[in-house]
C-alpha cells in the first residue's frame, strides 16, 4: 500500500485556518496581569563584612497584643527618653530596609555621610534637604548599591545575581564613595 503524500503548504494552510477559527470562537487572548517582582531586601542579599553580622528587628514583647514597638517603649521609658528616640530611628530604618535592619551599617553610613559632607553636597546638588539626601543614601544601601566595607569606607557596589555582579556571582565593589575616618569619631564609637 502506498503512503499518501502530504503537501506541507496545504498542512500549514489548514493549521492557520484552524487557529483563525479558534481565535474567532474563543475571542482575543486576555492580557497577562503582571506580577510584582519580589524585591530582595539587603538581608536577603547577605552582604559581606563585619558591619552586616548583627541585624535588628523591632518587635513587641509577648503579652503586649495590639501595641506597636514604639508604644511599648514610650509606656516603659517615657516619650522623651533616649530609648524612645532609638525606637523611632529603628522604625524609620525599618520603612527603608524592611524587617531586618543592619543597625551598625546604617548608623555608620548616616554618621559618615553627615560628617564627610556628602549628604550636604547631595542635598545642594539636588535641591533637597540634608535629611532627604541621607534617606536617599539609605535607600541605595537597602538595595545593596552602597555597602560599608570592614575598614568603615562606603563603596558603590553591584549586588550578586545581577548582570554586572562579580564573575563568581558575588558582590562587586565598584568605587569607593566615602573614605573611612582616619581618627576615631565619638559619634561612630558610641553604643
Amino acid at each position: 500500500m502506498a503512503r499518501k503524500r502530504h503537501d506541507p503548504a496545504q498542512r500549514r494552510a489548514r493549521e492557520a485556518a484552524r487557529r483563525i477559527a479558534a481565535a474567532e470562537r474563543i475571542g482575543p487572548r486576555p492580557k497577562r496581569t503582571l506580577r510584582p517582582r519580589k524585591s530582595a531586601t539587603l538581608y536577603d542579599l547577605n552582604p559581606p563584612g563585619t558591619f552586616y553580622r548583627d541585624w535588628a528587628r523591632p518587635t513587641v514583647p509577648q503579652g503586649m497584643n495590639g501595641a506597636g514597638p514604639l508604644d511599648v517603649v514610650v509606656a516603659h521609658f517615657g516619650p522623651d527618653s533616649g530609648e524612645a528616640d532609638t525606637m523611632k530611628t529603628l522604625l524609620a530604618y525599618a520603612e527603608i530596609y524592611g524587617q531586618q535592619i543592619p543597625v551598625d551599617a546604617a548608623r555608620h553610613l548616616e554618621t559618615l555621610a553627615r560628617l564627610s559632607g556628602m549628604a550636604a553636597e547631595a542635598a545642594a546638588a539636588q535641591n533637597i534637604s540634608e535629611d532627604e539626601a541621607v534617606e536617599s543614601l539609605h535607600s541605595l544601601h537597602a538595595q545593596g548599591l552602597l555597602l560599608v566595607d570592614d575598614d568603615g569606607s562606603v563603596w558603590l557596589t553591584v549586588p550578586p545575581g545581577t548582570p554586572y555582579s562579580a564573575p563568581d556571582g558575588g558582590w562587586a565593589f565598584v568605587e569607593k564613595r566615602m573614605n573611612a575616618p582616619k581618627e576615631p569619631v565619638a559619634a561612630l564609637d558610641s553604643p
